[in-house]
């Protein structure tokens, strides 16, 4: 006849069974995740797994999450490494994950992916925020390994094409866990060293041995940088998140190079034609000085004393020569109307009334103007226009 249990004995039972069949620890089991719930607060991940008939509950404990190449997302096929366990206070089985790898394509490539998604969102890779290369740097920092063959070629190639730039070597690491702080480290170090242009690089590898230029904050480093940035990692065919980040992307760190320094021939060029454009304005300049500084004489001229006084005394004996010309003329104006007043005067004399037949008679030297004033032996004078008669009235 059977004992009989209780539901929390039949639990801890099936549990400690379980914990201890080694065919139900570390198995390999594919699926695709469902209900996937990131819990911000402890890390933990607790999703489904299932195929087209079947389904069981799973969970990842923060410490194997935090592991994670990539952000599971539901929908996703995956391939786990698990322990089957009985949780006892609900009595179910359920999956305990140690580890999960994507199914059919890399867990690299995944978070490759969903960082430049999420970078990209964020607005990390427009190109208004791209700044632009100096053209003629005296300046460069370069962010590398110091043991990196890459970084020769770099040197070679910036020392024959541009001798006259300084180089400053920021050292770092490249590769490995402790690489993406270095990497930071370096560059925020650059950017304050003065620097006109910065070059962050390694030479090729494989995907996780670059992995550390695909890192968020590498990418978060470079993008805060006021210097411009040319990142230079890999082979032509390597692409990372630092590429997008930085300023200006070269293929090789030899490219990178080339790219961050002109050639002497250039600079020759850009010379001879700087100082073509010189002349040509010192000539303009000169020719506007030269006609800007006679008409300064000619000013200063006319602002001599010895000239002034002359073109005073001209101006004066201008006016003198007016003021004569204008009395001349008032006088000549007012003897014409002065002889025409004394020919009308002269006309109206009695003289000449007289010498028209007329005459004056006086008696006692008062004028007689009637023939009754006068009486019979009156003595009177008679004026003619030329002489006087004294007579008796008779």
């Amino acid at each position: 006849m059977s004992s009989l249990l209780t539901v929390s004995q039949l639990n801890r039972y099936l549990f400690l069974k379980m914990k201890e069949d080694k065919q139900l620890k570390g198995i390999l089991i594919s699926g695709e995740i469902s209900n996937f719930t990131n819990h911000t607060k402890t890390g933990h991940l607790y999703f489904t797994l299932k195929d087209s008939t079947s389904s069981i509950k799973a969970v990842m404990f923060a410490n194997a999450a935090s592991r994670l190449r990539f952000v599971p997302t539901s929908g996703m096929k995956v391939i786990i490494s698990a322990n089957v366990q009985v949780y006892e206070r609900d009595g179910l089985y359920q999956l305990y994950v140690n580890d999960m790898q994507p199914d059919g394509i890399g867990a690299l490539y995944i978070a490759f992916e969903q960082l430049k998604e999420k970078l990209s969102a964020e607005g990390l890779f427009d190109e208004e925020l791209k700044k632009p290369r100096p053209e003629f740097p005296s300046k460069i920092g370069i962010v590398t390994s110091p043991e990196a063959a890459a970084l020769q070629d770099m040197l070679n190639i910036i020392s024959r094409r541009y001798p006259i730039v300084e180089i400053v070597i920021y050292p770092c690491l490249v590769q490995g866990a402790n690489a993406p702080e270095s990497i930071c480290a370096a560059i925020k170090k650059a950017d304050l060293g003065g620097n006109d242009v910065i070059i962050v690089g390694r030479g090729g590898g494989s995907l996780e041995d670059l992995m550390a230029f695909n890192s968020e904050r590498v990418a978060r480093a470079i993008s805060a940088c006021n210097t411009p940035i040319i990142s230079a990692v890999g082979h032509e065919t390597d692409t990372t998140i630092a590429d997008f980040a930085a300023d200006l992307r070269a293929p090789t760190p030899s490219a990178a190079a080339e790219l961050a320094v002109p050639e002497l021939t250039s600079l020759k060029s850009f010379f001879d034609a700087s100082q073509r454009v010189l002349e040509k304005k010192m000539i303009e300049k000169t020719a506007v000085l030269r006609m800007r500084l006679e008409n300064y004489e000619k000013s200063l001229a006319s602002l001599e004393p010895v000239k002034r006084i002359e073109n005073s005394k001209k101006l004066l004996e201008e006016r003198e020569r007016r003021l004569k010309e204008l009395l001349k003329t008032k006088i000549e104006l007012n003897t014409a109307i002065l002889e025409s007043k004394i020919s009308a005067l002269d006309n109206l004399s009695p003289t000449k009334i007289m010498m028209r037949g007329y005459s004056l008679v006086y008696k006692d030297d008062k004028l007689i103007h009637s023939v009754s004033e006068l009486s019979s032996g009156d003595n009177i004078s008679v004026k003619l226009y030329d002489g006087e008669i004294n007579a008796a009235v008779k």
